[in-house]
C-alpha cells in the first residue's frame, strides 16, 4: 500500500492546509482546508479506509501529540480524497485537539467545530506531521466526532495495512 499528496512539495505541506492559509473555520483563526491525499496498491480484501493526520512535535509544546485530523470508513474504491475534501465531501471525520480542555481558552473549539480538519500551526518551530492511512478488514462503528483512541481501538484485529508519509510545516 502506498500513499501519496500533490500537497506536500519538497518535503513541505503547502501553505493553504495551516496557520499561512486562508481558509477559516467561521469566526476562528483556524484554517480548515484539509490537504490532497491520494493512495494505491491497496489489498486485496480492503472494505474501509482510516485516516489519522498527527503532530507529534507538539508533545514539548502542548504535553501531547497534536491530532489535527481523523477519518474513518473512507470507501477504498475511490482512490483519492481530494484538496478541501474535509469539507466538501461527505466523511465521518473525528474530533481534533483543538477542542481539547487543556487547550488555552483562546484557541478552544467546541467539540463540534472541531470535528474535521484543523490546520497545522507550530507556534515554536517547524513541525514535522504523520499522516497514517489504514487498509480494514470492514467498517468501523464509530459515530460522527469519534476521538482518535475510539478509532485505534476500534481498528484492533481489522487492520490490513497501514502507509505513512510524513510533511513539515513551518512555524506562525
Amino acid at each position: 500500500m502506498r500513499i501519496y499528496s500533490k500537497s506536500i512539495s519538497n518535503g513541505y505541506l503547502g501553505d493553504q492546509f495551516g496557520c499561512h492559509g486562508t481558509q477559516l473555520l467561521e469566526g476562528t483563526s483556524m484554517v480548515n482546508r484539509s490537504f490532497q491525499l491520494s493512495w494505491s496498491d491497496l489489498p486485496a480484501n480492503t472494505q474501509s479506509l482510516a485516516l489519522i493526520f498527527i503532530d507529534h512535535d507538539a508533545i514539548p509544546v502542548c504535553g501531547f501529540s497534536w491530532i489535527h485530523w481523523t477519518v474513518a470508513n473512507i470507501d477504498p474504491k475511490i482512490k483519492e480524497l481530494p484538496e478541501n475534501a474535509s469539507l466538501d465531501m461527505n466523511l465521518l471525520q473525528g474530533v481534533t485537539s483543538w477542542s481539547s480542555p487543556i487547550v488555552p481558552e483562546d484557541w478552544r473549539l467546541s467539540c463540534d467545530d472541531a470535528i474535521g480538519y484543523g490546520g497545522c500551526a507550530p507556534p515554536d518551530k517547524e513541525h514535522k506531521y504523520t499522516i497514517t492511512l489504514y487498509a480494514l478488514d470492514c467498517k468501523l462503528n464509530l459515530a460522527r466526532g469519534f476521538y482518535a483512541n475510539e478509532l485505534l481501538n476500534s481498528m484492533e484485529g481489522h487492520l490490513l495495512d497501514t502507509a505513512t508519509l510524513t510533511a513539515l510545516y513551518r512555524m506562525k
